[in-house]
């Protein structure tokens, strides 16, 4: 990785925490229902793209996760793709600003490592997304905007999206390369076409890549 690549993830963090404290909308009190109304597909309460989105940020860990959690370079990506389930681009770019993205792929993948890079999680993964974008396309474009100009936690969310999704694209970039020297040209042209596709792309990769050894 270049100085260059990792110097854009440092100025992604630090536009994403500027815009989370000076940009973003006043926190108000209704966060905790904002929650449940996400976790509970109330669309009533919360447009359907917002839900999606939400829900969304449960996927994409789990993506970087099957990417990452192998890597056995310093320092260990266990506890930033933890943090990311909960705190998003915030917990993962500090780790991409310093990892060692030429590091060997660790030899004995831990269980959960082994699960998530799997080609069934990456299945589930990819299925749940496509629901999600349906249920997002029901939703209206102005009243999810009118929704994240009031809501702190709409608004950093779907900033947060939106970064997690571009990274996560060059991070599965990174991986068919590093596992390039493995695997038949054929497969590889195939992959680089795959990634092209937005979001989809990736979790697409993750169905297609081979599986991470049991042992």
């Amino acid at each position: 990785m270049s100085m260059f690549e990792r110097l854009i993830y440092l100025l992604l963090w630090l536009g994403l925490l500027g815009f989370a404290l000076l940009l973003a909308p006043t926190p108000n009190a209704s966060l905790g229902a904002e929650v449940l109304a996400m976790l509970m597909f109330d669309s009533a309460r919360v447009d359907p793209i917002a839900i999606a989105i939400f829900n969304l940020l449960g996927v994409l860990p789990a993506a970087f996760a099957a990417l990452l959690l192998a890597d056995a370079g310093r320092p260990r990506p266990g506890p930033f793709v933890l943090g990311t389930f909960a705190l998003g681009a915030f917990a993962l770019l500090p780790y991409l600003i310093v990892r060692e993205d030429d590091a060997s792929l660790s030899r004995r993948p831990g269980r959960i490592a082994r699960i998530l890079g799997s080609r069934t999680a990456g299945v589930l993964l990819t299925l749940i997304a496509i629901a999600l974008l349906l249920l997002a396309a029901t939703g209206s474009p102005a009243a999810y905007w009118a929704q994240a100009q009031q809501s702190t936690l709409i608004a950093v969310m779907s900033m947060d999206f939106v970064i997690l999704t571009l990274v996560l694209h060059r991070t599965a970039t990174l991986d068919r390369r590093r596992a390039a020297g493995a695997r038949a040209e054929a497969g590889q042209t195939r992959l680089g076409r795959v990634l092209w596709l937005p979001l989809l792309g990736p979790l697409l990769y993750l169905v297609l890549r081979q599986s991470m050894p049991d042992h």
